[in-house]
């Protein structure tokens, strides 16, 4: 299988980070939806929760698919994530939840912060929009030669 660039230095130069950003997303999400199921709204069912961790999980792989994909406005909604999930826990402390929980609201969207405003994830959405472009043109090379044998198919024919 041939790519457009060699897969395994960038993955290795690339993948902690990325990784790194769908774990903290997915912890940080996960440890305020249990912040809210047991102090804020005490009387919210487990299914609305697992619903709700549902579609942060949903968010949270479309966005970084999308940022994968090449398209770097992407990273906004895991920003807007992180920073929803420190405003969503900074009124917990009222309800003196456990200290474990309460440390897992802030620590995993601040380490997701960190990690997206990085030289590495920057570099990868730089890389990635690169790649997203040679797709481009190597897509409209194919389309052009495509044109080109079905007009000689079609010159072939009409003799």
């Amino acid at each position: 299988m041939r790519f457009l660039v060699p897969l395994r230095p960038f993955l290795i130069r690339n993948f902690p980070v990325f990784i790194g950003v769908i774990f903290s997303g997915f912890f940080g999400g996960t440890a305020v939806v249990g912040l809210v199921e047991n102090y804020y709204l005490p009387s919210l069912s487990n299914a609305a929760a697992e619903s709700a961790c549902v579609v942060l999980a949903w968010f949270i792989a479309h966005c970084n698919f999308m940022i994968a994909y090449g398209r770097p406005k992407w990273v906004w909604g895991m920003y807007g994530l992180f920073i929803a999930c420190l405003l969503v826990a900074v009124p917990g402390f009222h309800f003196s939840p456990s200290p474990f929980i309460y440390a897992e609201c802030f620590f995993w969207p601040v380490l997701g912060l960190l990690l997206l405003r990085s030289k590495r994830h920057r570099e990868m959405r730089a890389k990635c929009v690169e790649l997203r472009r040679m797709r481009g043109e190597v897509l409209v090379a194919i389309e052009k030669r495509r044109k080109h044998e079905r007009a000689i198919i079609r010159i072939k024919k009409s003799r």
